[in-house]
């Protein structure tokens, strides 16, 4: 048999004798090393501070000292073992993110920057107040993007240049909550811009929305009267209409009088005055298609 073959037994005697070598000086030292450096790794992630964000250099719109306060407290939160102010973690989004949340005026970061061992630089652009939105008797300001940044504690008129936009829905709104309002926003900018370059005898004073999904935006007028556009529609063309109805059909000395002038239809206005029934066949003018 082959198991009696004497190359065989020599063989096994062989594998019997054999003792696994101990390591060497140089892999017991690779090993050591090893060690060392995931201690290393460790220690620089979770105990010291030499790499947690301290110092920022900041440009636009927010000052440094709020963007440092935001770090310190980024600094006493941790993700696992990890500071979140660690300069690997650190990443623009999540600055972001903290920034907003502590700082609603902060849009975006449009620039950013790490900076061994514990430093960032960085550019913030800031909200712009550009409308006053109304909700019940609350008044908040308004961004360019819809959100809300700020609630107005004592709102007096003379001391805020923004068109008012009243909702009629009255909710209770938070700061920071964006309203999802970006077509109406857009229209009104549009229709603003429209409305200084063509109607300078007739004031733009502010803009009254059914709910923030329905396309009617209701403009107030400086004579009173409110004039209803739809979102959905060209702001010039129905502006166009509005100015063919005001200065050739309408006699300038009743503007006063005026409830309304209606354009959401494509060809076909309504208008009503206060002191007589605002019953459509009583109100109607054909107008070209725009």
């Amino acid at each position: 048999m082959r198991f009696q073959h004497p190359e065989f037994r020599e063989k096994l005697e062989k594998a019997r004798r054999y003792a696994r070598q101990a390591p060497g000086p140089r892999s017991r030292f690779v090993q050591i090393l090893g060690i060392l450096f995931l201690f290393s790794v460790l220690y620089f992630l979770t105990v010291s501070k030499i790499f947690l964000v301290s110092n920022a250099a900041v440009n636009g719109g927010a000052d440094q000292k709020q963007i440092v306060d935001v770090l310190t407290y980024l600094g006493g939160k941790r993700f696992y073992l990890i500071p979140k102010n660690h300069i690997l973690l650190l990443s623009q989004k999540r600055l972001l993110a903290e920034l907003q949340a502590k700082l609603p005026t902060v849009r975006k970061i449009t620039s950013y920057r790490r900076i061994l061992p514990n430093s960032i630089e960085l550019t913030v652009e800031a909200r712009e107040p550009r409308y006053i939105w109304q909700s019940g008797s609350n008044y908040y300001l308004l961004d360019q993007d819809g959100v809300i940044f700020e609630k107005i504690a004592n709102y007096a008129p003379e001391s805020f240049p923004q068109v008012i936009i009243s909702d009629g829905s009255a909710e209770n709104l938070a700061v920071g909550q964006p309203l999802n309002i970006n077509e109406s926003l857009d229209f009104i900018k549009h229709l603003q811009t429209f409305w200084a370059e063509q109607m300078r005898d007739i004031g733009f004073v502010g803009v009254e929305l059914p709910g923030r999904k329905s396309p009617d935006i209701f403009v107030r007028t400086s004579l009173g009267f409110r004039v209803y556009f739809d979102a959905k529609r060209s702001a010039g063309a129905q502006l166009a209409n509005l100015k063919l109805l005001l200065y050739q059909e309408i006699n300038p000395e009743t503007y006063t009088g005026l409830s309304y002038i209606d354009l959401r239809l494509p060809n076909i206005a309504y208008y009503c005055y206060l002191d007589a029934p605002c019953a459509p066949e009583n109100a109607t003018s054909t107008l070209p298609q725009l």
